[in-house]
């Protein structure tokens, strides 16, 4: 690639190509499947971090909410136009609340699904620190609140940010926003993926650590152990399965213990739509601070709203005594890269496996999940170990698995997996 990039997105553009935004949005570059090279894009206007991004029916990007470098949240959404090879941004219209972290989905007709997030009004990390007894409760606003004492325009807003349960309509077709059903629960750095009958299903991250928003928000603790479907046709969220708790006994009967304690963090992992109606999450991981981690892939029966387990879980936890961890056999599929292939199967490509010396490295593993079945299968490994990287699907079936590998032994690549004849 010709510039760095880590934690951005990676979205197919109308044409083939795809567009690797940065995580702050400063810089952008353009993947070209004619010449199979990178070159540079137009970027957005101002930095904006934690926003979702979709490619929209007519090949242009949506990039919707997000947060400035003085962790505001955005209410504005931009459209990145391909046609042209820098491609250019258009202003796309106001949502009607800002939001940092929100889920984005496609509808079956083209329109845009934004749920959840958080709003985001925090001072500068270097202002001035605020007397705890001074900060009141606050409904979201432009720097204004209201508490038991009344208005506090005058203070600025708490660190404890509020999440959103509310969800908001995108038309292309006329640039507009409309308000729609809320969420039963808040929920802020969600995934959400469209079904192929045309529902939107969420699932969200949780614990006390939500490193991927950045934003402090607190939520139910229900939020993570629950996900809710869309339906466009009503309008409403309705609450689908629980996500099954992991289970103690098989993984120690593979020789890991887990700590008795609570989960400290939830990643939620990715989201896949399956051919059969349902969705695969491929690497939530629940992890305990500087202890462990214990990460699954989970299967949603739309039919039933149920979810299961696919496969054994994999566990590590840190012996302290030793200076080393207790794994199970296999790969750790948090972080790793995760689509749909046009067979119908599921790409989970990297992620990480425990070393001889008690640590981790990155994995070149790639392996798909095949949804009649309900069996991996292995693929051949990438050409280098990579995790924590963005995939694009394109246009032709094939996906484009974008950063992940070491920057510091050389340049952020990317690499393409194309389905043999």
């Amino acid at each position: 690639m010709i510039a760095d990039w880590f934690g951005g997105t990676a979205t197919p553009v109308g044409g083939g190509g795809a567009l690797a935004l940065a995580s702050d949005g400063t810089s952008a570059q353009r993947w070209d499947p004619a010449t199979a090279t990178w070159r540079a894009a137009a970027t957005l206007n101002a930095p904006r971090s934690n926003y979702a991004a979709v490619q929209l029916h007519d090949g242009r990007v949506l990039v919707v909410g997000g947060a400035n470098d003085a962790r505001q949240a955005y209410s504005s959404a931009y459209a990145y136009d391909p046609m042209t090879p820098m491609g250019t941004w258009t202003k796309v219209g106001l949502m009607g609340t800002a939001r940092s972290a929100p889920a984005a989905a496609v509808l079956a007709d083209g329109r845009v699904l934004v749920a959840g997030g958080a709003y985001v009004d925090k001072p500068a990390l270097r202002g001035p620190a605020i007397p705890a007894a001074a900060l009141v409760a606050y409904r979201p606003g432009p720097g204004a609140g209201a508490g038991a004492q009344g208005r506090s325009d005058d203070i600025a807003p708490s660190h404890q940010v509020p999440a959103l349960a509310t969800a908001e309509i995108f038309d292309p077709a006329t640039g507009t926003w409309s308000p729609t059903g809320a969420m039963r629960f808040a929920r802020a750095g969600a995934t959400a993926v469209t079904l192929t009958d045309g529902r939107v299903l969420v699932v969200s991250p949780g614990g006390e650590l939500w490193v991927a928003t950045d934003t402090g928000a607190s939520l139910d603790p229900r939020a993570s152990g629950t996900t809710e479907i869309y339906d466009a046709a009503t309008g409403r969220f309705t609450l689908a399965g629980d996500i099954p708790a992991f289970d103690r006994a098989a993984i120690a009967a593979a020789g890991v213990v887990l700590p008795d304690t609570s989960p400290w963090q939830v990643s939620t992992g990715t989201l896949v739509a399956l051919p059969d109606g349902g969705a695969l999450l491929v690497g939530r991981s629940d992890a305990w601070k500087h202890e462990g981690s214990v990460t699954r892939t989970l299967r949603f029966d739309a039919g039933t709203a149920r979810w299961t387990q696919v496969g054994p879980a994999y566990a590590c936890l840190t012996d302290f005594t030793a200076n080393g961890s207790h794994c199970t056999p296999g790969v750790d599929l948090a972080n790793a890269f995760a689509a749909a292939l046009p067979d119908g199967r599921v790409l989970a490509a990297g992620g990480w496996t425990a070393t001889a010396g008690g640590g981790t490295d990155a994995s070149r593993q790639a392996q798909a999940f095949d949804a009649t079945t309900s069996a991996w299968s292995p693929l051949p490994s990438m050409p280098d170990a990579r995790a924590s990287g963005r995939t694009a699907v394109l246009s032709d079936g094939s996906v484009l698995l974008v950063g992940g590998n070491d920057s510091s032994a050389g340049p952020v690549t990317a690499v393409r997996f194309v389905l043999s004849p």
